[in-house]
């Protein structure tokens, strides 16, 4: 497998590029937000990748961060979800909108995505969070994509509390996510624990 490529970039597209390594050119598929995070061609570059086969062929996908790889992996891991998806899913939402798609569970924002509709969207939201628990993906930046609401402070102090109390952290942002949805972003931070313990005592609410 290549893990990474280094070298110059020497070129590309909207959603590719090429790296040319000793003389040799690789093209990777990108998505919009690792395009954006390259240096100008000609400079030297590092670029993390995963190599998809196919019929007649193979295809090499780059990312700009461990994250966003791991999020891809995680995404075409879902049934009928293919590679070039996952990359549409990180050029329109980018790391961060989907991770607090995952956090809500949230359909309707994978809709958005071109190529995936309602029944897609729908099976996403319900297996990615657990896919990407799986690979110890934090659900940390839930709110610095597009539009979104930064944590409050009580919702930081009760992700912190359950933390301590034995949970993990990206179960426990999850969790105080949904939990500050169905009560109320104003809520103080003792009640959010205290909800969201009901929540993850309850028999599968560890999921």
């Amino acid at each position: 497998m290549i893990d990474h490529l280094r070298g110059r970039l020497a070129g590309g597209g909207k959603d590719f590029v090429v790296v040319e390594c000793a003389g040799i050119g690789f093209r990777v598929h990108v998505s919009a937000a690792t395009r954006k995070e390259l240096p100008p061609e000609g400079e030297s570059c590092i670029i993390r990748t995963h190599l998809v086969s196919r019929d007649g062929g193979a295809d090499l996908y780059g990312f700009s961060s461990e994250t966003e790889r791991e999020i891809f992996l995680a995404t075409i891991g879902v049934s009928g979800v293919g590679p070039k998806s996952a990359i549409a899913v990180l050029s329109v939402l980018g790391v961060s909108g989907v991770l607090a798609a995952c956090a809500r569970e949230d359909a309707v924002t994978f809709t958005r995505v071109p190529g995936i509709g309602k029944k897609l969207a729908q099976r996403i939201a319900l297996e990615l969070p657990d896919r990407l628990r799986k690979v110890a993906v934090e659900f940390s930046s839930l709110a610095s994509g597009d539009g979104e609401a930064p944590p409050s402070a009580p919702e930081a102090e009760a992700v912190q509390a359950l933390v301590s109390l034995g949970f993990s952290r990206s179960e426990s942002q999850i969790a105080v996510a949904r939990t500050r949805q169905e009560i109320g972003g104003d809520s103080p931070s003792e009640a959010l624990i205290r909800e969201t313990l009901k929540r993850l005592s309850a028999p599968g609410g560890r999921k």
